[in-house]
């Protein structure tokens, strides 16, 4: 690996946008949580679950990096290279954490998991899709390996103010970023984070702080996990026919034809 991998400085445009999206989701779980709060169901989640995850945290960004700067889903760390490597490590480390954290907890019956778990999987697939995929290499790109994963650990960290943390946990938020940002530079596939290592890591959290969710709440997390990927697969048909399109060979036209 050369220094210049390393640290480097070259900022690109889509910095930019990185900065849009992060800004917008972060004011959006704001709104969610601390204006319109968790005693309104409905709105809390169409807010939180099916604005903030679901359209800016994992369509906008795919959509734009997809769409608009017209690379593959790789380029978001959706892709198949080294998917049994990047499964296997991933299981591996989650077998690790669940030893150290959920072994340790008086997990909760069916009805009351059921909820926090779903949950866990859709904001697990957002983090992984916006900070890891998205802005964590384009801040590799711009700054270099190790400035991108300090820097991708820092948003991770501070977009947390919309859930109302408070001041010690950005500490451990910060070295949580930062050892999810360096096993996600190890493959470059969100798939050695997701569906284990992340989702484990925030039931966790929330089975320690006692947060309880209404059973059908489930329901709901599990439509924005299975629109996120309807929505994902769209985009990725939509690049393909642009890519068919303009590699497709124009009709040489015969002069008196």
């Amino acid at each position: 690996m050369k220094t210049r991998d390393l640290f480097k400085f070259k900022p690109s445009r889509e910095l930019a946008a990185v900065l849009l999206h992060y800004l917008l989701i972060t004011a959006v779980f704001y709104v969610s949580f601390q204006v319109v709060t968790v005693q309104r169901v409905a709105a809390q989640f169409l807010t939180f679950g099916v604005l903030g995850v679901m359209a800016l945290g994992i369509l906008a960004p795919a959509a734009y990096s997809t769409l608009a700067l017209k690379r593959p889903m790789s380029a978001i760390g959706i892709t198949k290279d080294r998917l049994l490597l990047s499964i296997g490590l991933g299981a591996a480390f989650a077998v690790a954490q669940y030893f150290m954290t959920l072994n340790k907890l008086a997990l909760p019956g069916f009805r009351a998991l059921f909820p926090l778990a779903l949950m866990a999987v859709s904001v697990g697939f957002f983090e992984n899709v916006f900070f890891r995929g998205f802005a964590q290499t384009r801040l590799e790109e711009s700054f270099g390996i190790v400035p991108g994963i300090v820097l991708s650990a820092l948003l991770y960290c501070f977009y947390h103010v919309g859930y109302g943390m408070a001041g010690a946990e950005y500490l451990t938020l910060f070295v949580v970023g930062l050892v999810y940002s360096a096993v996600f530079r190890l493959t470059g596939s969100i798939f050695i984070l997701f569906p284990l290592l992340t989702p484990m890591g925030a039931m966790y959290t929330n089975i320690r702080e006692g947060l309880a969710l209404p059973f059908e709440a489930g329901y709901g997390f599990a439509l924005v996990i299975a629109f996120s990927v309807i929505g994902l697969v769209v985009i990725r048909r939509i690049r393909m026919k642009q890519t068919a399109g303009t590699a497709r060979p124009a009709k040489v036209r015969v002069a008196g034809a």
